[in-house]
C-alpha cells in the first residue's frame, strides 16, 4: 500500500501541470567528499576517503476543504558511492537504532553495494482548524524551544547542530492539538506513539507525551513544556525578547530520569542584524550546556548509559558539556551569500568550523556548497573521542565537502 501510494503521487506530479492545485515538487541532487585522518575509525574499515552521489524527489501535496486540510509528501530518494558501503561496515559500532516513530512508511526499493533507493511517506496528516482549535492526526513536524544550533527544547526529532539541509524536518507520527485563547496565549499537546523495536506493539515508555503553552509576560515572549519522555520526565523554561536592535534567547531544560538522575540543559543565544556597505549582515552567538554531556575525555563504548540513551534517541548529539557557536551569513548580493560558523567545545578547545555559500541561480533554483572541519587532537571532542580505551582508533576527525543543487516547481 505505501508502495502504491508512493508512485501514484510521483505519477501524478510528473504528469500533473507545474501549476497543478496543491501540487509542489523540490528535487535535490548532491555530491559529498568526505577525508578522514589516519587513525580514524572511519580509516581503520578502509573509507578514509569516501566520495558519494545522493539525491531526492519530495512530491507535496496539500488541501484544504472547509475547516480540514489534507497533507501528504512522498520522497523518493538515493545514494551511490561510498557512503552505501561505509554505512553497511559502521552498523556494529552503532547498534540498532531506536524507532524515531511508530508506522514504518519507508519501502527499500532498491539496495546493493553502492546504490541505495528508497521512497518514504514523509507527512500524511489530516488538520481541522476552527477560531480558537486545531487538531491534526496522523505524520507531520513539529519544532519546539528557540535554539538556533543546539535545540534542548525541541524534543520531537530535533536537527543535528551541523545539520546542512534543515529545509523539511522529518515527520513523525503524531496527535497534535491546540487551542488559542483571546489574549494570544496557547496551550499545546502532542502525543507521539512508538515501539521498542520496529514494527513492534505500542510501548508506552518508548513514546512522548507534552504539554506547552506560550504566553507573554511584559515585553517577553514566554513558553512552559511539561513532558514525559521515552519513560523520563522532562520540564522546560524559555524567554525571548528584544535587546536594543538585538533578539535574545534562554531556554532551560531539565530532565529527571527514571532512574532518579537529573540532567538540566540550558541554551542561550542572540543575534542580531547589521549592514557594511551594500552588504546585509546577519549574525549570532550562541551557547549550550549539555546536561547529558561529560566533561572528561573517556572513551565511546564507556559513556554513561543516560547520555547513549538520548545520542540513539536522536536528541543529544555531541558528547561534551559547554558548547559556543556563533556565526554569521553576509549577504553580498540579492543573490549571493556567505555564511562562516564555528563550534567551540569549551572543555577542550576542540572545534567544528563551517562554510556555506548559497548563490541563487533563479526564482526557484539554489545552488549551495558546504564545507565541514574538525579542529583538535586526537581524544578531544572534536578531534575524536576513542572508541575503546587503548584502541588507538578515534571517532571523528573529518573533512566534509558538499556541493548541492536543490529546485522547486
Amino acid at each position: 500500500m505505501i508502495r502504491a501510494v508512493s508512485i501514484g503521487l510521483l505519477a501524478v506530479g510528473f504528469a500533473a501541470p507545474v501549476a497543478a492545485d496543491g501540487f509542489r515538487i523540490r528535487t535535490e541532487v548532491s555530491g559529498n567528499r568526505v577525508w578522514s585522518d589516519a587513525g580514524s575509525l572511519d580509516a581503520a574499515l578502509g573509507f578514509s576517503n569516501r566520495r558519494s552521489m545522493t539525491g531526492s524527489m519530495r512530491v507535496m501535496w496539500d488541501k484544504t476543504a472547509g475547516p480540514f486540510r489534507f497533507e501528504i509528501h512522498s520522497q523518493l530518494g538515493f545514494s551511490q558511492g561510498d557512503n552505501v558501503a561505509y554505512a553497511a561496515a559502521l552498523a556494529p559500532f552503532v547498534g540498532v537504532p531506536r524507532p524515531a516513530t511508530f508506522f514504518d512508511l519507508t519501502h527499500t526499493v532498491h539496495r546493493d553495494g553502492d546504490t541505495y533507493v528508497t521512497n518514504m511517506i514523509d507527512r500524511l496528516s489530516v488538520s481541522y482548524s476552527s477560531e480558537n482549535f486545531v487538531l491534526k492526526l496522523g505524520r507531520q513536524a513539529i519544532t519546539w524551544g528557540g535554539g538556533m544550533v543546539f535545540h534542548p527544547g525541541d524534543i520531537v526529532a530535533p536537527f543535528a547542530p551541523d545539520a546542512i539541509d534543515t529545509a523539511y524536518k522529518p515527520g513523525a507520527d503524531m496527535i497534535y492539538g491546540q487551542y488559542l485563547f483571546e489574549s494570544g496565549a496557547d496551550i499545546a499537546a502532542i502525543y507521539v506513539p512508538r515501539a521498542a523495536v520496529s514494527g513492534g506493539p505500542l510501548d508506552a515508555n518508548q513514546s512522548t507525551f507534552a504539554l506547552r503553552t506560550q504566553f507573554t509576560i511584559g515585553a517577553l515572549d514566554s513558553r512552559v513544556m511539561l513532558a514525559r519522555d521515552r519513560g523520563d520526565r522532562v520540564a522546560s523554561l524559555g524567554f525571548s525578547g528584544a535587546l536594543g536592535g538585538a533578539s535574545w534567547n534562554v531556554d532551560y531544560v531539565g530532565w529527571k530520569l527514571a532512574n532518579g538522575e537529573t540532567h538540566p540543559s540550558w541554551v542561550m543565544n542572540i543575534a542580531n542584524f547589521t549592514t557594511l556597505g551594500d552588504m546585509n549582515v546577519s549574525y549570532f552567538g550562541e551557547y549550550f550546556h549539555n546536561g547529558f554531556g561529560i566533561g572528561s575525555c573517556i572513551a565511546l563504548d564507556s559513556l554513561p548509559a543516560s547520555l547513549t540513551k538520548r545520542m540513539g534517541t536522536g536528541q543529544v548529539f555531541l558528547t561534551g558539556q559547554d558548547f559556543l557557536s556563533v556565526g554569521a551569513t553576509l549577504s553580498l548580493t540579492p543573490d549571493f551569500s556567505i555564511g562562516p560558523n564555528v563550534i567551540i567545545s569549551l572543555d577542550d578547545g576542540s572545534a567544528l568550523a563551517g562554510l556555506s555559500v548559497d548563490y541563487a541561480l533563479g526564482d526557484n533554483t539554489n545552488l549551495v556548497f558546504n564545507y565541514q572541519q574538525s579542529i583538535g587532537p586526537q581524544g578531544s571532542e572534536f578531534g575524536g573521542r576513542e572508541t575503546s580505551a587503548g584502541s588507538g582508533i578515534y571517532g571523528g576527525m573529518q573533512k566534509t565537502a558538499t556541493l548541492q543543487l536543490v529546485h522547486f516547481f
